[in-house]
């Protein structure tokens, strides 16, 4: 009997090098593509059978009812968020407080970089998101809720910021970032990011969930053994590449650096599974949702997860 094949589409990660190969019967091919590329191709064409996905914005859907979709406990991608604020070089704001009353731009406003960012502001700085005005770009990925001071415009945001006609940007991939040091014109509003970062994971035990694994209804009707089969392609593959310590050789102080992590994260910054460490982040993301009004109601997290998955361990 043939072996049924499934392509699983994300990012280029080194954790995902070795991710294809067959499992419970299944031929497993991991399909690198830009991440961008494939959100807008689940949200608009349910293009694939399995791919990884916006976290924020599959939990919106299914607080829309969505049930084309189903994620598998699988977090590809982390990310601390306190990076994504930037101001100019000049500018006279000093800190999150700084923020209040000012006018921010966002490339989306739901996705989840954005949304991390809220939450983080309000919890560890205490400035509230309805402090401030939002500006957002282009086509949105969801329609907002009433009640957000959210103006949605055909303007390139970073060159409303660079020419002052807004006061900070949110975003994890300035343009200002690829510029030579002496030609940038943006600076981080946070200054010593690493050290914000490492006092949140600290006082609040949490490093954020970005992405998530989701399979199509139509695949799991094909392959119900489908979530454990990607489960485990995942968890072998990220085991190999800790075993390689993938990075160490090719940065100076890799291997410190790797070894300081690992101790912070107890041995694994990418766990996977329902745990109680993702169950607990994984809530503080659908609270921030419903505290934007980017959701009516708040999930649980065994509303967003199949109940085949609550027993998958790594």
């Amino acid at each position: 009997m043939s072996k049924q094949k499934v392509e699983v589409y994300g990012g280029d990660y080194e954790h995902t090098l070795g991710l294809s190969g067959s499992h419970h019967g299944i031929d497993v091919q991991y399909v690198v593509r830009p991440l961008l590329e494939i959100f807008e191709g689940m949200l608009n064409n349910q293009t694939y059978e399995a791919c990884e996905f916006s976290l924020s914005n599959y939990i919106m859907l299914k607080s829309l009812g969505a049930s084309w979709l189903h994620a598998v406990p699988i977090f590809p991608y982390r990310a601390f968020r306190h990076s994504t604020l930037y101001v100019r070089r000049d500018s006279p704001l000093k800190g999150p407080a700084d923020l209040r009353g000012k006018t921010i731009g966002v490339p989306d406003y739901s996705m989840t970089a954005a949304v991390w960012t809220r939450g983080i502001l309000g919890e560890q700085y205490g400035v509230n998101s309805s402090e401030m005005k939002w500006i957002a770009s282009g086509r949105q990925r969801f329609s907002v809720i009433k009640g957000i001071d959210l103006a949605v415009v055909d303007l390139d945001l970073e060159t409303e910021l660079v020419e002052g006609r807004i006061d900070a940007l949110l975003t994890p991939t300035p343009r200002d970032e690829t510029l030579p040091k002496g030609e940038r014109r943006l600076r981080s509003l946070i200054a010593n990011v690493q050290e914000a970062e490492e006092a949140y994971v600290r006082d609040y035990g949490v490093y954020p969930i970005n992405h998530v694994i989701v399979v199509r209804e139509d695949a799991l009707a094909r392959l119900p053994q489908l979530p454990k089969a990607l489960f485990d392609a995942y968890v072998e593959s990220k085991a190999r590449a800790y075993k390689r310590r993938l990075g160490t050789t090719l940065m100076p102080w890799g291997m410190r650096h790797w070894l300081k992590v690992f101790d912070q994260f107890d041995g694994d910054p990418l766990p996977y599974g329902l745990t109680a460490l993702n169950r607990r982040v994984v809530e503080k993301l659908t609270g921030f949702l419903y505290d934007q009004k980017l959701t009516s109601r708040q999930l649980s997290v065994d509303d967003l997860f199949l109940p085949q998955c609550q027993d998958f361990k790594q």
